[in-house]
């Protein structure tokens, strides 16, 4: 047999660390060592650690600060369906990778990554990430918009602290309103919502229009000005009238017309044309088909196949913006641990290509050169060759 290094670490033993090839047909003892501990999750006020992390994945103490940071916000209290489950997707989510291990680099940082066997690709294999746990909700503030706000900011400011991305897991889709409004902006920047949907989220209600939720919050983004504009992708199905809003700094590429290629055009449009330098993407699962992932409170039918709006989210990243953040929301959660639907396999390999993809995005704006280059692209209209005017289609 081939002799060969140890390539990540596996698991501990009693005192004994169990480490792999790259292949994973040789496994070694190694001696314990405080490089080879795990870096422990940032103790975060108002957030409980998780049971087990994301893909039971947990750098270690020898490699890099991770540089995302996920978290888990299970809020129903901005949608508008009776005993919404919505709250239950990030422990799902969690449950779910458990089958899927990443195991830590010996070599460097980085891990053994994911295997999309769909499309040849690996993901993650680059990306330092952590499982920050679950934002707690204050039960003295359950009434209120936001009863998570307390971990939400410790999560925020400690991501600020360590120049780390935060990904969130809803929950229904008012945390998106609640994140961007508690982010961080620098002085004069400008920032885009890159939003995956099937609904306008722009709706008016004579009673409660007041109140962000998971079904005007978009409108109350461009009206507060939190958001320079809003890019809505995968819209489909009828709409009331009173659902139906128009803003200058609302553009929407429907269901029928989303391609990689017009997801690319109208964002190198949109940064030029409203002078914006970085953005935040959320993604709300009912943009999938329910055909394929049916586990939404508000499915809308014929909507674009996966492969489609997996190509749409990887052209959205690759766009010469500065991603800041990102989200996952309104999947339902699950009655059982031991009985999760196969379809929330693909509710993890959306999320793990948007991990990966705003990972990469992160590391193209490292460094001040990355970002000067952007600029002069934004500048000289890089990448636009179609037809100017932005409209929705």
């Amino acid at each position: 047999m081939t002799t060969s290094e140890p390539a990540y670490l596996v698991r501990r033993i009693a005192d004994t660390w169990i480490a792999a090839d790259e292949t994973f047909s040789q496994f070694y003892e190694l001696e314990p060592a405080k490089e080879l501990e795990p870096q422990r999750p940032p103790d975060l006020p108002g957030v409980e650690p998780a049971e087990a992390p994301f893909f039971l994945y947990e750098p270690l103490i020898g490699h890099r600060a991770p540089q995302l940071g996920i978290l888990g916000i299970p809020h129903s209290g901005g949608t508008s369906m009776l005993n919404s489950s919505v709250a239950g997707l990030a422990h799902a989510l969690r449950v779910e990778s458990w089958k899927k291990v990443i195991y830590p680099s010996l070599q460097e940082s980085g891990n053994s990554s994911l295997y999309d066997i769909g499309s040849g690709r690996r993901l993650l294999e680059s990306v330092t990430m952590q499982d920050w746990g679950t934002c707690l909700m204050n039960e003295a503030e359950a009434d209120t918009a936001v009863p998570y706000q307390k971990g939400l900011a410790a999560a925020l400011d400690h991501a600020l602290d360590q120049q780390a991305l935060l990904c969130c897991i809803g929950g229904d889709h008012s945390i998106t309103h609640a994140v961007l409004q508690m982010m961080a902006k620098a002085t004069g920047s400008r920032r885009v919502l890159v939003q995956f949907d099937a609904h306008h989220d722009c709706g008016i209600d004579a009673i409660h229009q007041e109140h962000p939720s998971h079904s005007n919050f978009v409108r109350h983004l461009l009206e507060q000005g939190t958001v320079a504009a809003v890019v809505q992708i995968g819209l489909r199905g009828l709409r009331s009238a009173d659902q139906m809003y128009s803003h200058t700094g609302l553009i929407q590429i429907s269901a029928e017309h989303m391609t990689p290629e017009r997801v690319s055009h109208v964002l190198n449009e949109v940064r030029q044309k409203y002078d914006v330098d970085s953005a935040y993407l959320t993604f709300d699962l009912d943009s999938l088909d329910p055909g394929s992932f049916p586990f939404v409170d508000f499915p809308i039918a014929a909507g674009p196949t996966w492969q489609n709006i997996r190509d749409c989210v990887i052209a959205a990243l690759e766009v010469p913006l500065s991603y800041e953040g990102m989200d996952m929301v309104e999947g339902q959660g699950v009655q059982s641990d031991r009985h999760i639907p196969g379809q929330y396999e693909l509710a993890l390999r959306m999320l793990a290509y948007m991990v990966d993809g705003i990972d990469r995005n992160r590391r193209r704006f490292k460094n001040s050169s990355s970002i000067r280059v952007a600029r002069e692209e934004m500048l000289s209209g890089a990448g636009v060759s179609m037809n100017q005017g932005i409209q929705e289609v």
